[in-house]
């Protein structure tokens, strides 16, 4: 949603090459392997799988009902016959008959959101009650009758639309001047348009609702207008009814009834209307059913030929949006809604905004360079509306999910290195916004920064991106689906959201709620130096040995990001090699052999949000590696678990539990001689969770191992 055009525009995606499609597997594994199938964690390079830990309280704020239907009229006769803009010029009647469903015994009143309107009449069930004004943003509602949890109750608030600017409701003049294209020309506005935009909390602007993004109803909009005018809206178009006009200089009045076959929270809940052209398509599935498309512009936007972008051409823009959702439902499943449609409205602040089924895009984006914003609303179908996000808090799931949308259809169009180069560009746009991101969570961010781009739609993307290159596609795409399934038309939080990849991906490298703690509730990302040393061995092999330290900082930053990496290791005569390992700690020692001598050592940061520098590979003494074979069993350890290890040669030994934060507590420190060793594990004190096992010689780094430990 609000894709901004700065952002979205650009041509981006006609400028690409045709690069082979490809990188299916999860990124952990080696290239070659195709996950065609789940199977077992590779042990070595996974945390242990943990139980589920306890769900993170609810941020719904519930009244004692759900609303069930929006039954809303709009006389906007008068507001479209007239010429100007003002507060009397803005001034509309309407009707919103709301059945919802009582949740809570023994009330007495009903709230709902209402703002800059005065209210005509109320009634409840057809009885007439008091009309109470708005008191701030909202309005209450005497019942006139004792209700009991589960009963249906209709109420009927007539109402006069008093804005007076610009909030909710959104009127302009035909001829107000706009600005200058990007050809030079002076762009003004076609025809009088009014239209709606709610998101977040505006809807109350222009009719009373329960303006909350978990309470979705299934949704009746009936404008009035004069004969000339056309309407957009949700869902489809039921009928148009022709009416004898009795405003001055209107002939006839046409009332267009739009119906939402499907549950609709109120800010994705539209209106659109101007003296429109419409232009109709249709998105043809394999198996032959078909997608209604509808796009409404105004007409000189479809008499160009021109694909310069020096002019509007609504077919050139959006001719690709069959392709687009044979894409999207490849990816996230088969289109959920009666039809798809686009209406073109200006000015408007905003690239696009993804109403159900009718999304709102920017009349410049009619030039035809704007793909990637068009592609943005049209997965918003599915990750934002088919599942909407049932708080702001949980706005990130709405605006990375469409922004990671973004690369999904380049991919499609044109390969897996398309796919990369747009996750570098949200990348790039997140890191651009330093210090900010570093203090900002993706979850419940200020009102004020909801829509921060570098957050809540650059990082937001990366997080799809990670949990998909973690698990693989084979698993992450059927759990998304199946996320999707769960909620249908239906609204989610960020835990359910998790609990759902637990309950399909039991075993990902790092629990799911570790890697959500550290990318969604908490700010920032890992930021790493690594310091390579390489030893020589006999017959030509090399010890190489990488202090992988992170040295990222903040009160909101996790002091250690537990995740999977990939060392890279290239030779100057072409030779490479990988290595994975999962960061357990703010240190973190990794060796490995290699058959020659590395001379450049990378790490996979397109795969993992994160900074990172690599010091000079240094050459130490030849030497050879200790072979410390270190456990800790079982795994996970319940109540008390035991260590064992078993020592090559005899040294100086501490052996230390590490949290995931860096704190320590020896175990044992002094002098053993080579041999196994049993040492009881025992973790009174803690609390459940995470940990690892280090075990030093002679000052060095030896052997470490991460285990599960619960009371």
């Amino acid at each position: 949603m609000r894709s901004y055009v700065w952002t979205l525009g650009g041509g981006f995606c006609l400028v690409l090459p045709a690069f082979a499609l490809g990188g299916s597997g999860a990124w952990w594994l080696p290239r070659s392997v195709a996950l065609e199938a789940p199977r077992e964690p590779l042990q070595w390079c996974s945390v242990p799988p943990t139980a589920v830990l306890e769900r993170r309280p609810s941020a719904i704020r519930w009244r004692p009902y759900n609303v069930l239907r929006y039954e809303l009229f709009l006389d906007w006769v008068q507001l479209m016959a007239r010429t100007g803009v003002g507060a009397a010029d803005r001034v509309f009647r309407g009707l919103n008959r709301i059945t919802l469903r009582v949740d809570s015994p023994g009330i007495q009143q009903l709230a709902f959101d209402a703002a800059a309107m005065s209210i005509d009449s109320v009634a409840v069930n057809g009885i007439p009650v008091a009309a109470s004004q708005p008191v701030g943003d909202s309005i209450t509602v005497q019942l006139p009758f004792s209700v009991a949890a589960g009963d249906t109750v209709v109420v009927e608030i007539a109402y006069t639309s008093r804005t007076g600017r610009n909030l909710g409701l959104y009127l302009y003049p035909k001829g107000q001047f706009v600005g200058l294209g990007p050809g030079g020309d002076s762009v003004f506005v076609e025809e009088r348009i009014a239209y709606t935009m709610s998101e977040p909390e505006d809807a109350r602007y222009w009719m009373p609702c329960n303006d909350a993004p978990h309470d979705k109803a299934l949704a009746t909009l009936s404008v009035a207008v004069p004969e000339s005018v056309s309407v957009a809206s949700n869902g489809w178009l039921d009928t148009v009814m022709q009416l004898p006009s009795t405003v001055p200089g209107v002939r006839a009045v046409w009332v267009y009834r739009w119906t939402d076959t499907v549950p609709i929270p109120t800010y994705l809940m539209v209106v659109h209307a101007s003296r429109y052209a419409h232009i109709a398509d249709e998105y043809v599935r394999p198996d032959g059913s078909r997608v209604p498309l509808l796009y409404y512009v105004w007409s000189s936007d479809v008499e160009s030929s021109d694909t310069t972008g020096r002019r509007y051409n609504a077919r050139y823009a959006f001719r690709n949006v069959p392709q687009m959702m044979r894409a999207y439902e490849s990816f996230f499943g088969r289109y959920p809604f009666v039809k798809y449609g686009m209406a073109a409205v200006q000015p408007f602040a905003y690239g696009g905004m993804e109403h159900q089924t009718m999304t709102t895009v920017n009349r410049s984006w009619l030039r035809g360079m704007a793909e990637l914003g068009i592609a943005h609303e049209l997965a918003h179908q599915w990750l934002g509306n088919l599942v909407s996000c049932a708080t702001w808090n949980d706005i990130w799931l709405n605006e990375g999910g469409a922004t990671w949308s973004e690369a999904l259809w380049l991919e499609w169009l044109f390969g897996a290195e398309a796919y990369q180069q747009r996750m570098e560009r949200a990348r790039t746009d997140y890191l651009e916004q330093r210090p900010t991101v570093m203090q900002l969570p993706l979850y419940a961010p200020p009102r004020s920064l909801i829509f921060f781009y570098a957050t809540t739609y650059a990082k937001a993307a990366w997080v799809y991106h990670m949990m998909r290159r973690m698990v693989g596609d084979s698993l992450f795409f059927p759990a998304l689906r199946a996320y999707l399934a769960r909620h249908r038309f239906g609204s989610a939080e960020t835990e359910d959201l998790l609990a759902s990849l637990q309950a399909d991906i039991p075993n990902p490298p790092v629990p799911w709620r570790t890697f959500f703690d550290q990318w969604v509730y908490a700010a920032g990302h890992p930021v790493l130096e690594i310091l390579p040393s390489v030893s020589p061995l006999p017959n030509g092999r090399y010890w190489v040995r990488c202090l992988v330290r992170q040295t990222q900082s903040g009160s909101a930053v996790p002091a250690v990001f537990v995740m999977p990496w990939v060392l890279k290791f290239r030779g100057s005569d072409g030779s490479y090699a990988e290595h994975r390992f999962v960061s357990t700690a703010r240190e973190q020692l990794v060796e490995v052999e290699l058959p020659f001598f590395p001379s450049s050592v990378q790490l996979n940061a397109e795969d993992v949000l994160c900074e990172y520098t690599v010091a000079p590979v240094s050459v130490a003494p030849a030497t050879q590696p200790r072979a410390v074979q270190l456990r800790v069993v079982p795994q996970p350890v319940q109540g008390e678990g035991v260590l064992e290890f078993q020592l090559p040669e005899a040294g100086s030994v501490k052996l230390e539990v590490v949290t995931l934060t860096g704190a320590s507590r020896v175990l044992y420190q002094g002098f053993l001689s080579a041999g196994v060793y049993h040492f009881p594990l025992r973790m009174e004190s803690s609390a459940a969770g995470v940990y690892a096992v280090r075990l030093w010689m002679d000052t060095q780094p030896a052997a470490s191992v991460v285990f599960q430990w619960s009371p």
